[in-house]
């Protein structure tokens, strides 16, 4: 029976974003804050997979948490699934964030900019914008037949011999590996 792993992941967050947090008309039923940026965390998935698969190298530049130095800065503790804890962590290590925290108020500053723009019709917004990301995604998708193609092109172009390709699935897990 699979146990479902969850996460205590702990970080800081200024006052004005934890407030606007719990403001927010569509998640009156949450009591809890960790529920709500969980809640927006998942919703936000497309974007931390688009992020990961296009996003630029950060050199682990530190960023503070909030530009007014007198913002009173609260500590928070999201009770996050495991395999968004896992996405996450990859994220954070491949492209070089300076922390989770530091990610993950990225991504809730980023909900509360669209929630600033479309109020009510948040979600639906993204949603038409999820979907054009899949549409794209489909449309640029290379067939088998491109995919081997291109990487025997790949191969024949390695300097060594013998080397292994590793092919990874959508679980950033290993799918295939080749010997060439």
């Amino acid at each position: 029976m699979p146990i479902n792993c969850v996460h205590d992941f702990h970080f800081i967050m200024d006052g004005g974003m934890k407030n606007k947090l719990k403001s927010l008309d569509f998640f009156e039923n949450q009591r809890s804050l960790s529920r709500i940026i969980v809640q927006i965390l998942n919703f936000l998935t497309p974007v931390i997979r688009r992020e990961h698969k296009w996003g630029k190298q950060r050199l682990s530049k530190y960023m503070p948490v909030c530009n007014d130095p007198d913002e009173i800065r609260e500590h928070v503790h999201a009770y996050v699934p495991g395999e968004l804890y896992r996405e996450l962590k990859l994220l954070h290590q491949d492209l070089n964030f300076y922390s989770i925290g530091q990610l993950v108020r990225g991504f809730i500053d980023l909900f509360l900019g669209f929630v600033d723009v479309y109020n009510d019709d948040v979600f639906q917004e993204l949603e038409n914008i999820f979907a054009r990301w899949r549409s794209e995604d489909e449309q640029t998708r290379q067939t088998p037949r491109e995919f081997l193609r291109q990487l025997w092109r790949i191969i024949q172009n390695l300097p060594e011999k013998n080397r292994l390709i590793t092919v990874y699935d959508y679980n950033f897990s290993p799918f295939w590996i080749f010997r060439t």
